[in-house]
């Protein structure tokens, strides 16, 4: 518990924006503002000032009681956060992964989109009209994990399977050297925890039962036509 609460006071600490970074912590952990304000003693407003940064740079001690009000607030919840982070801290050797990252601010699936080029071939709701299909396009994601689909057929459990989530499940899932995309999507409709969305790389003719899961489980399903290695590079690229 020690080492993730340390790993993330660094990251808090060490950033160019500790309001921002504050922040990011406080919604990976999915915790409204008004219940770390409450831990800490503290309004609301004092929180969104050191947030916002419209108050003074908060000191290591005030970044530490934050952070311990997210550990401790995410143990009531039933721990979900900080078991995922353990993962992460301590993740087995997958050569399946290609590359993992988590980002230094959110990104809006429409931006997503752009930097990989993306077609959304289903938005998780086939009868979305336009305002709704607006509202997840704007829908925000904290990282990003590429998997070689092959390689995870014949490598991953379905234990392996919860450490391509990373930091958070609020996270595009990206699977490369995809036929038709039924394989990726029936492992992601029997695993217990899903990705905000779905991309799948080097499709040739896409299955019906795939679309057909994304649908069920309300995931945003997109496919790029890029090669792995330039869709790797412009991933790599995101807010560096």
């Amino acid at each position: 518990m020690e080492k993730i609460k340390v790993h993330i006071i660094g990251d808090i600490v060490l950033s160019d924006d500790i309001g921002k970074s504050m922040k990011k912590w406080r919604e990976m952990f999915n915790i409204p503002q008004i219940d770390v304000s409450r831990y800490l003693g503290l309004s609301p407003s004092v929180v969104s000032d050191y947030e916002t940064g419209r108050r003074k740079n908060p000191g290591v001690n005030i970044v530490k009681r934050y952070v311990d009000a997210l550990v401790e607030l995410d143990k009531e919840n039933g721990g979900h956060t900080i078991r995922a982070l353990q993962k992460v801290l301590n993740p087995p050797s997958m050569k399946a992964i290609l590359q993992i990252r988590e980002y230094t601010s959110p990104i809006s699936i429409k931006e997503f989109l752009n930097v990989i080029e993306g077609e959304l071939v289903c938005c998780g709701n086939r009868k979305s009209n336009d305002k709704e299909l607006e509202g997840i396009l704007n829908n925000q994601i904290f990282g990003h994990t590429v998997v070689d689909s092959i390689k995870a057929i014949l490598e991953m459990d379905g234990q392996d399977f919860l450490n391509l989530y990373g930091w958070t499940t609020e996270r595009a899932l990206i699977f490369t050297n995809v036929s038709s995309g039924r394989s990726p999507m029936v492992a992601i409709r029997v695993s217990s925890i899903k990705p905000r969305l779905v991309v799948l790389q080097g499709v040739s003719k896409l299955d019906k039962l795939a679309l057909k899961i994304a649908e069920i489980e309300g995931i945003p399903l997109i496919i790029t036509k890029l090669d792995i290695n330039e869709l790797l590079k412009r991933l790599k690229g995101i807010l560096n």
